[in-house]
């Protein structure tokens, strides 16, 4: 009889499963990562950043000679003044670095921004196509080991994501 009572509760919990409900899977990276907008903005950055990139080369060529200008000067000048040297050298240095890691941080900033903007955009288009089609559960293709191709929707949303034009912007390195 105990048998009969676990049967008929495992039947009845099998039977709501089989009556799934609607799950679909979507690669948000990839439509993210091969956006057009977002490759477009992406190439705009990087040449904004080359005049930037430019003159940082040159500031640590400056700085390689300033150090080996203080390295070939160490016989000729007293202690103080080659510790005035380093002491300089090293503020320059410590100046570029910080200027550097702001440089870095900020276009960082820049395309986390971006890809919130298109995530944003991502979300807005699962919520219709869920609605539309009934979905119950979407996951994201990092989230799940092994899922069947019929139920992947990325081609679906990225035809849709295209037809959107994005208005995607950043804003240029300033120099404090």
């Amino acid at each position: 009889m105990k048998l009969a009572y676990t049967l008929f509760f495992v039947c009845i919990i099998f039977s709501k499963l089989s009556f799934a409900q609607s799950i679909v899977v979507v690669n948000i990276q990839f439509l993210i990562d091969n956006n057009k907008d977002y490759l477009n903005i992406l190439e705009e950055m990087e040449l904004s950043q080359k005049d930037h990139l430019d003159k940082f080369q040159k500031k640590e060529s400056e700085l390689k000679k300033i150090f080996n200008d203080i390295e070939e000067s160490k016989l000729i000048l007293s202690e103080n003044e080659i510790n005035l040297q380093i002491e300089n050298y090293n503020n320059q240095l410590t100046n570029f670095t910080i200027l550097v890691d702001d440089f870095n941080l900020h276009y960082q900033n820049q395309i986390a921004e971006i890809r919130e903007k298109i995530l944003k955009e991502i979300f807005q288009l699962l919520e219709k196509y869920a609605i539309k089609n009934k979905i119950d559960l979407i996951l994201d293709a990092n989230s799940y080991l092994i899922a069947s191709n019929s139920i992947d929707i990325t081609e679906n949303i990225n035809n849709e994501l295209k037809k959107i034009n994005l208005t995607l912007e950043y804003n240029d390195f300033k120099k404090n």
